[in-house]
């Protein structure tokens, strides 16, 4: 082991352990950085890819679910719902949403 040590008196060998648990930390630190700017621009672009309104009819062929099951999620609050024209209309992304949470009515 070569215990030599610079002008500060700290030997190379702790000067060493430093460097790398600094270059941990920095790694650790970037890596997660970097992810969370990848899952907020992943984030958004899916966003505005299902930001569209469908159906009830389109929605609940997309889903596999009957219209009135469809119905019922809107009216017990699960996938939000506007109304155009006296037809009401859900959100793909709110769709999507109760799907991947697995929220659902029994038929």
């Amino acid at each position: 082991m070569n215990n030599s040590k610079n002008n500060d008196g700290i030997s190379d060998e702790r000067l060493e352990e430093i460097r790398k648990s600094l270059f941990v930390d920095l790694r650790k630190t970037l890596l997660k950085d970097i992810n969370d700017k990848i899952k907020g621009s992943v984030s958004d672009y899916i966003g505005a890819m299902l930001d569209f309104p469908l159906t009830i009819r389109q929605a609940a062929r997309l889903m596999g679910h009957s219209e009135s099951n469809v119905y019922k999620m809107c009216q017990r609050g699960i996938i939000p719902y506007t109304k155009k024209g006296g037809k009401i209309h859900v959100n793909m992304k709110d769709i999507s949403s109760a799907l991947i949470l697995g929220e659902e009515t029994t038929e």
